[in-house]
């Protein structure tokens, strides 16, 4: 009778260290400021894309932030949310200071919420997890530009479900359910605009493309892996065997603004006509 008394004390202990873990708080910093005009141009020459591909965005009102992409091939392939161009007719992706790289898209056969973007050029492609590492409790960190400003987010894995669509003729999609357990410092708005950018483990691999969050239930929402796996295969990918940095709850601020600064994950806007 002791002995079970003892067992069941063991595993009520363990049920409430893991959900403590799940409900905790890891916040990063906020950003650094942006690069000014003057200081970007001087860097134009030095990303990886054609110097003839760069333009300047026009004035404010004039064009909007949509989203987040990242790359997957360094000659200029990117996953791109459908939802983050819509109908718009002029693409882009904001590389700061006012410049920017339009894009052209081609779709991602059997991902229909999903195309491909298209530069003259690109940054270095993210890696991709093995899905032999995808496990409960594992922690993933979205990155990207919530709400139109450089922005991340943390969470535990929970595992996998279903997200019902509710349009007509739209199938219901596989995806990742993960706990939020932190964000970027004094973020005003909410983490849909992080849609199309990548979540990755603590190795900076592409767990699952960012779809959106629930905030009433502290969920965040990304692809399986399989669907970013499916999306690259499509591309020209080369092997990589540059090292990644490893991420943790302490530094995913300043990992996430070197992957940004690197042109491996990158904002995405329209030109308004």
């Amino acid at each position: 009778m002791k002995l079970d008394w003892l067992l069941y004390a063991a595993a009520l202990t363990t049920i409430v260290v893991v959900t403590g873990n799940w409900h905790e708080t890891s916040n990063s910093p906020p950003a650094p400021p942006p690069p000014g005009i003057g200081e970007m141009a001087l860097f134009a020459n030095f990303t990886p894309f054609t110097i003839s591909s760069i333009i300047n965005l026009p004035v404010d009102d004039q064009k909007i932030m949509t989203g987040t992409a990242f790359s997957i091939s360094k000659s200029g392939a990117w996953i791109v949310a459908k939802d983050s161009v819509g109908e718009c007719t002029h693409p882009f992706l904001n590389i700061g200071g006012n410049l920017a790289v339009p894009f052209k898209t081609r779709p991602a056969p059997g991902h229909d919420n999903f195309l491909v973007a298209v530069t003259s050029g690109g940054g270095r492609p993210l890696s991709l997890v093995d899905v032999a590492n995808v496990k409960p409790g594992m922690r993933g960190f979205m990155i990207g530009y919530p709400g139109g400003s450089v922005g991340e987010a943390t969470g535990r894995l929970i595992g996998r479900t279903t997200l019902e669509r509710s349009k007509r003729f739209q199938h219901n999609q596989a995806v990742l359910a993960w706990a939020k357990a932190g964000q970027t410092e004094g973020l005003k708005s909410d983490l849909n605009q992080l849609q199309g950018g990548p979540a990755v483990d603590d190795n900076s691999h592409v767990v699952g493309i960012t779809l959106r969050e629930n905030p009433r239930r502290g969920r965040i929402y990304t692809t399986v892996p399989e669907t970013v796996s499916a999306i690259a295969s499509t591309v020209d990918r080369k092997p990589d065997y540059d090292a990644e940095n490893t991420l943790t709850k302490r530094n995913y601020g300043i990992v996430s603004d070197t992957l940004r600064r690197e042109y491996r994950v990158a904002q995405v806007g329209c030109i308004i006509s």
